[in-house]
């Protein structure tokens, strides 16, 4: 841990609050693929260690394609292949780790939750939050910069789990710019250099 990191390791967790999820999601899926894959590779920010794992959705839209564009700039291939899924939530009773409530700061959340890399120290939180009976985590996204809890992680097996795919629509250029999203065409063959 850093001298700037505030940050620490998470402790008793007993009466962390925690809120339902919202009775709709949305995430960015490449088009064709189901939307609950529970990774547990540590590439995620929460991902849990196998045999669990951590599925990544968003409140609305704009969050998603934030998060899954990284910001960009995206080319008009990467628009095409990919769509916009509406899903609802496996379980409308889970229990979701409100890391956003001002009770949180009493267990020692901070916003390095949603931002400090690598991810070693909040794979660590995700596994206390699901030790101590949470369903997965409500929190913030680090590139939607509006400031509020826009990121859903829930707890499954590792892997792809068979629930309801929502409905889906193509995801437009219009979309992904209104997100603040560069979109960027291919280039023109008069400003490429061929090579024999």
């Amino acid at each position: 841990m850093s001298a700037e990191q505030t940050l620490g390791e998470p402790g008793d967790l007993s009466g962390f609050p925690a809120v339902p999820p919202p009775r709709q999601l949305v995430r960015v899926c490449q088009a064709g693929l189901q939307v609950w894959w529970f990774s547990s590779d540590g590439s995620g920010r929460f991902d849990l260690e196998t045999p669990n794992g951590t599925c990544y959705l968003a409140t609305d839209s704009y969050a998603a394609i934030r998060e899954a564009s990284r910001l960009g700039p995206v080319s008009t291939g990467w628009v095409e292949a990919r769509e916009l899924r509406k899903v609802s939530p496996p379980e409308p009773g889970a229990r979701l780790a409100a890391t956003t409530r001002q009770a949180a700061g009493r267990f020692g959340v901070t916003t390095e939750l949603v931002t400090v890399v690598p991810y070693e120290l909040t794979r660590r939180w995700a596994g206390a939050f699901r030790r101590h009976g949470f369903d997965g985590i409500r929190h913030q996204l680090r590139h939607d910069q509006r400031a509020r809890a826009s990121g859903i992680a829930l707890f499954g097996p590792a892997g792809l789990a068979e629930f309801s795919n929502g409905t889906g629509s193509v995801l437009t250029v219009a979309e992904v710019l209104a997100a603040g999203v560069s979109v960027m065409p291919p280039p023109h063959s008069a400003v490429l250099t061929v090579v024999s």
